[in-house]
């Protein structure tokens, strides 16, 4: 018990790990597999779930669709929803614009990525899970990161991380100012989930 108090008290602040913010979530999951976490036969990894999408002519793209299908390179999320018995703490999320245009050999699955441009930078973000809205729109700035700094380039650290439940639809929405067609997006979200061991 001193050692789970031990463990929350860093929630909320920029040195908790992810499994410390999963940990102190944990009444909020099945009971269930509460009790695997606990028992071992249930792990919390790291884990980071992506998609690459082309922009084509759209200027409102979700990122995750229904209609997605596993597929290295594209997406690890079948129908952008979670496995049942599968929680995921999402602790940051990182938006990366490919450096050519696709078309012809350069397809989204084998693109360059790097840090977004002018036009996607001032767009702006937002993330849906089910009915709830987990991180409003949001200037798509904070994307901007240098590949010179010492994060990864594109990536937002959340202050508050965002508990995403099994079988609940993910979608991350980007809004743009006009369309930046020939080009893609690789959104990832990264943090932890359940697993398991």
């Amino acid at each position: 018990m001193a050692e789970a108090a031990q463990r929350t008290s860093f929630v909320g602040t920029k040195i908790a790990s992810g499994i410390t913010e999963f940990a102190a979530r944990l009444s909020k999951i099945d009971p269930n597999l509460t009790a695997a976490i606990k028992n071992g036969s249930v792990q919390v990894v790291d884990y980071a779930l992506y998609c690459s999408r082309n922009l084509e002519k759209s200027t409102t793209i979700e990122a995750f669709q229904a209609s997605d299908d596993k597929k290295v390179g594209v997406t690890n999320l079948n129908k952008r929803q979670l496995e049942a018995n599968t929680y995921f703490l999402v602790t940051g999320i990182q938006v990366l614009e490919s450096t050519k245009a696709i078309g012809g050999d350069v397809t989204v699955d084998n693109a360059e990525y790097g840090v977004i441009g002018n036009l996607i930078a001032n767009g702006e973000f937002e993330l849906k899970v089910g009915d709830k809205v987990l991180v409003p729109r949001n200037s798509m700035e904070v994307f901007r990161t240098s590949k010179y700094s010492d994060e990864r380039e594109g990536y937002y650290e959340l202050d508050c991380p965002k508990l995403i439940s099994p079988l609940t639809d993910i979608v991350p929405w980007i809004y743009l100012p006009k369309s930046a067609e020939n080009k893609a997006l690789k959104i990832v979200l990264h943090g932890v989930k359940t697993n398991k061991a």
